[in-house]
């Protein structure tokens, strides 16, 4: 039977409601997939989709035929390599997490009637249940583990369909003749000279530690830090911006949505979100931090403009050695754009370009890693111009630290809200230049996107969050 058909949301509970939900409850509590109580969990988690279907949250990928497990870049490159059965079972429940945690976006947007349904004990221990049950078969069970493994693949975030009709490989010398041209341009800066039309941010001041942070690697070999070691690397490695001021819409903020329900900018608020991630290079597995600002967009000095629009920021990754020294820093804006990479005087990697690829933007700085850096940024465009240690003599703004997460569930009238909407992007943040550039396959090119979302390149593939990204470029 289908259980959809027991159970409508929204609709006050009914004796056959209630049965179903015990039901689904007894199935979940033995659950061992694909048999047993498989198929029960199965409609409890395809009723849950149905029903956030219009507020799917597109950070993490579900696994076809394993409900309740959601995978991203980085775990499905971990899945192939996990052997153990304390390996298996921390990979299962890393999924799990995902999905309890996208579910909870999701839930947060649905109306009131339909979100106090999902949010009821007896649905949350039934799905919490089922996540169990599956964490505990892939711990045990190699075989059921592989299927899994091979179920976690992240799709790229490239449509083939218009790389062909587009003809894309005519447009390759366009394409990088255009980074090319930036790369040029970027190459020939110079050290601003300062002023007081560099508006000075500065991050709020934290305590420091007493002791330096250790990471230790977990089973599957990623360093980890405590919660109270990874704000204090977040409050060590948090830039200083000097961002040059011709509009308002030089200055950052944070996005939120009114009364009304429309999405605003507040200038007054300023903050850099924050999320943290892992990349392997030469075979070891190294803690990133990642920083993300906004501004309420990027002008259009005029009409045609291809690039200005609602809504502009900048993502500052810092890559950590084992010390928590800066190893590389890196940066895109939300729409995937502009790649650079800068590297500390001292460190070790060295940069090469892989052939048939798009060029890279590479700068040695002159700083050494072990503090966090100032980066200047252009006014209009917020291109990032410039890297170095200078201090602002002038009086600075400060900015709050929030998890990039709040983003997927702002206050709103209506309960919660993502910025994002269910493919990404964020509505309304649409550039002139995907006319010109959907040849390279890369959907709506100019759009903000969501964490995991970015593709950077044109010319090839390739992805923000790519686990092994940075070793097709740095040894």
């Amino acid at each position: 039977m289908n259980a959809r058909s027991r159970w409508k949301p929204g609709t006050p509970r009914t004796l056959a409601g209630a049965s179903l939900l015990a039901t689904l409850l007894a199935g979940c509590a033995g659950l061992a997939p694909p048999g047993g109580g498989a198929a029960g969990c199965s409609a409890l988690f395809a009723q849950l989709q149905q029903a956030t279907r219009e507020h799917r949250d597109a950070q993490y990928q579900r696994l076809a035929d394993w409900p309740g497990l959601r995978s991203d870049r980085l775990r499905a490159s971990l899945g192939a390599d996990a052997r153990t059965a304390e390996q298996r079972r921390l990979w299962a429940q890393r999924l799990a997490t995902h999905d309890a945690e996208a579910s909870q976006v999701e839930i947060a947007q649905l109306a009131p009637a339909q979100r106090h349904i999902w949010r009821s004990d007896e649905r949350q221990q039934a799905l919490d249940s089922c996540r169990s049950a599956q964490v505990r078969r892939l711990s045990e069970d190699p075989h059921a583990f592989s299927d899994a493994a091979a179920a976690a693949r992240v799709p790229d975030d490239y449509h083939d369909w218009a790389r062909m009709l587009g003809l894309n490989p005519l447009f390759k010398p366009v394409f990088g003749w255009g980074v090319a041209a930036w790369q040029r341009a970027a190459a020939r800066a110079r050290m601003p000279e300062d002023g007081p039309q560099w508006l000075s941010y500065a991050p709020l001041r934290q305590a420091s530690p007493t002791q330096p942070v250790r990471l230790q690697p977990d089973a599957l070999g990623l360093p980890q830090a405590d919660g109270a070691g990874l704000d204090a690397l977040f409050a060590r490695h948090a830039p200083r911006l000097r961002i040059e001021q011709a509009s308002r819409s030089d200055r950052i903020g944070s996005p939120y949505f009114a009364v009304d329900g429309a999405r605003r900018f507040n200038a007054q608020q300023p903050r850099l979100y924050r999320h943290s991630g892992w990349s392997r290079i030469n075979g070891r597995w190294h803690l990133q931090l990642v920083y993300q600002l906004w501004f309420d967009r990027r002008p259009k000095p005029h009409a045609l403009d291809l690039y200005g629009g609602e809504l502009d920021g900048l993502l500052w990754r810092v890559t950590l050695d084992a010390r928590g020294n800066a190893l590389l820093y890196d940066s895109i804006h939300p729409c995937g754009c502009w790649h650079g990479f800068y590297l500390p005087r001292h460190s070790p990697l060295r940069f090469r370009q892989p052939p048939n690829e798009e060029s890279r933007l590479a700068r040695r700085l002159g700083l050494d890693g072990t503090q966090a850096p100032t980066l200047w940024l252009s006014a209009g465009t917020h291109h990032l111009v410039w890297v170095d240690e200078r201090r602002s003599p002038y009086p600075a703004l400060h900015y709050r630290q929030d998890a990039l997460d709040q983003l997927r569930r702002l206050p709103h009238p209506g309960g919660r809200r993502s910025l994002y909407a269910s493919d990404g992007m964020v509505p309304g943040s649409q550039r002139l230049e995907r006319w010109l550039l959907w040849p390279s396959g890369v959907p709506s090119p100019g759009a903000m996107r969501q964490w995991g979302r970015h593709a950077t390149a044109f010319i090839g593939r390739a992805h923000f969050d790519d686990p092994h990204l940075l070793q097709r470029y740095f040894h």
